[in-house]
C-alpha cells in the first residue's frame, strides 16, 4: 500500500479523530450503519461481460434495479454521539465505495460524509445545526435506485426547527470540484405540513449561482406528498411535483452552472408501496420534461413495479418489469423494456426485509433508437439481451 493510496489516507484520518473522540465528554456507543451490494453475473451473448439495460439521454430514474446492476457498491458509516450540559452533538464518518463491474480493485474508495452536528443550544434548543460533507434530506423511489430529492454536497445550516405546524430547515452548500466552475446554493426545506389523516406535504426551494464568468443563476421547487393508509388500506404513496430552471437540477442540487433561464425542466413522479400478507411490493409512474441549455427539449416517461411474495418466511419470489422511454426534440422515441424473475433467500418475509440473497434471470428489449443500452461492443447491432446472476443486497 503506498502512501497515497485511499486506504492509507482513510487510516490516517482514523488516528487523528480518535483521540478528539477519546477527549469529548460523555460519550456514547459508536453507531455503524450501512449498505452493499454485490455478485457475480453473465448474459446470453457471445463475447460479452455481464450486461445491463439502461436508457441514457432521458430523465434519471429510468433504470429498474432489480437483476439490473452491473457494479460493486457499499456505503458504511461510523457515528458517534456525546452529550454535555443540555447538548446533544455527535460525528459520522462514511466510506463508500464503487466499481462499475463485478469485481474491485479498490481505487473506487470514497469519502461520502463527514459532518458533525449538535441539538440544544439555549439561542434555539430544538434545532440542529451542522457542518461538514453530508447527505441532507433525500426522497428515493429504491426500485429504480434514484433520490429524487438529494441535497448533498459540502455545506452548513441547520434543520428540524419548529415552525408553525411544520419544521424549517435552511443550508448553504459550495462546490468547487471544478476549480474554474465554482458554485454556491442555497435549500430551504419546509417538513411535515399535515395534509389530514397520515398524510404530510415536504416543500423544497433551491436557488443557485455558478460563482464565475459566466456562470448563471437557478431556481427550483419541489412538492412531495407522503400519504400512508392510502384510501384506508394498507398502502402508502409518495408524489413528487418539480420544477427546476437555470443551473438548479430537478432533484435540488447544483445543475448545469452555465445554463441560463431557457433551461427549463419538470417532473412528476407517483409512487405507491405495500405490504398485504405475504404480498408486497412498490410501484413507479414517472412524466418529465427536460429543457437543456441549448434549447432542446426531451420528453421522458416510465412505469413499472416490483412485486415480492414470501411461500416462506425465508424464500420469496421477486419479479419486476418496467418500460422507459424518452424522445429528444425532432428526434425518434427511444424505448426500453425490461422484466426480472429472482428466486430470493431472505432473513423475513416482508418486501423491505433485507439481507437478500438472489438468484436472477434479466430479459430486455430495445428499439434502434435507444442506440447500445449496454455499452458492450458485443450489443452495438442488438436489440434485446437477456442477463443471469446472483446478487446480495444489504442494508443496517
Amino acid at each position: 500500500m503506498t502512501a497515497r493510496s485511499p486506504l492509507a489516507a482513510l487510516a490516517r484520518l482514523a488516528a487523528a479523530v480518535a483521540p478528539l473522540a477519546l477527549a469529548a465528554g460523555s460519550a456514547q456507543a459508536v453507531n455503524w450503519t450501512g449498505y452493499f451490494r454485490a455478485g457475480p453475473g453473465l448474459t446470453s451473448t457471445d463475447n460479452a461481460a455481464r450486461a445491463c439495460y439502461g436508457l441514457g439521454g432521458g430523465s434519471a430514474g429510468m433504470k429498474y434495479r432489480l437483476g439490473n446492476e452491473c457494479d460493486f457498491y457499499g456505503e458504511f458509516q461510523l457515528a458517534q454521539g456525546f452529550h454535555k450540559d443540555g447538548i446533544d452533538y455527535q460525528v459520522a464518518l462514511m466510506t463508500s465505495h464503487y466499481t462499475g463491474a463485478t469485481d474491485t480493485d479498490g481505487e473506487g474508495l470514497s469519502i461520502a460524509q463527514l459532518w458533525a452536528e449538535a441539538k440544544g443550544f439555549d439561542i434555539a434548543p430544538d434545532a440542529t445545526f451542522w457542518i461538514g460533507k453530508e447527505r441532507g434530506r433525500r426522497g428515493d423511489v429504491h426500485i429504480v435506485d434514484t433520490f429524487f430529492v438529494e441535497m448533498v454536497g459540502v455545506g452548513a445550516g441547520f434543520k428540524n426547527q419548529p415552525l408553525g405546524a411544520g419544521k424549517l430547515g435552511v443550508a448553504f452548500y459550495k462546490t468547487d470540484a471544478d476549480a474554474a466552475k465554482p458554485g454556491n446554493r442555497v435549500n430551504v426545506e419546509y417538513l411535515g405540513l399535515p395534509t389530514g389523516t397520515d398524510g404530510a406535504l415536504n416543500i423544497f426551494a433551491t436557488a443557485t449561482k455558478g460563482d464565475f464568468t459566466g456562470g448563471k443563476s437557478g431556481f427550483g421547487l419541489t412538492l412531495r406528498h407522503d400519504q400512508g393508509k392510502l384510501f384506508g388500506t394498507g398502502l402508502s404513496n409518495t408524489l413528487f411535483v418539480q420544477y427546476a430552471q437555470g443551473s438548479t437540477a430537478l432533484n435540488a442540487n447544483f445543475g448545469d452552472l452555465t445554463a441560463g433561464s431557457s433551461a427549463k425542466s419538470w417532473r412528476i413522479v407517483e409512487s405507491i408501496n405495500g405490504q398485504s400478507g405475504a404480498l408486497g411490493g412498490q410501484a413507479m409512474l414517472l412524466l418529465a420534461s427536460e429543457k437543456n441549455a441549448a434549447g432542446v427539449q426531451t420528453d421522458s416517461a416510465s412505469v413499472g413495479g416490483r412485486i415480492s411474495y414470501a411461500f416462506t418466511r425465508n424464500f420469496k419470489l421477486v419479479t419486476e418489469a418496467g418500460y422507459s422511454q424518452f424522445k429528444p426534440e425532432g428526434g425518434a422515441t427511444a424505448k426500453l423494456t425490461k422484466l426480472t424473475i429472482a428466486p430470493t433467500l431472505s432473513v423475513g418475509p416482508d418486501f423491505w426485509t433485507r439481507p437478500e440473497f438472489r438468484l436472477y434471470v434479466t430479459t430486455a428489449k430495445w428499439n434502434d433508437a435507444a442506440g447500445n443500452v449496454t455499452g458492450q461492443a458485443a450489443f452495438a447491432d442488438k436489440t434485446s439481451g437477456t442477463s443471469y446472476g446472483a446478487q446480495v443486497e444489504w442494508w443496517f
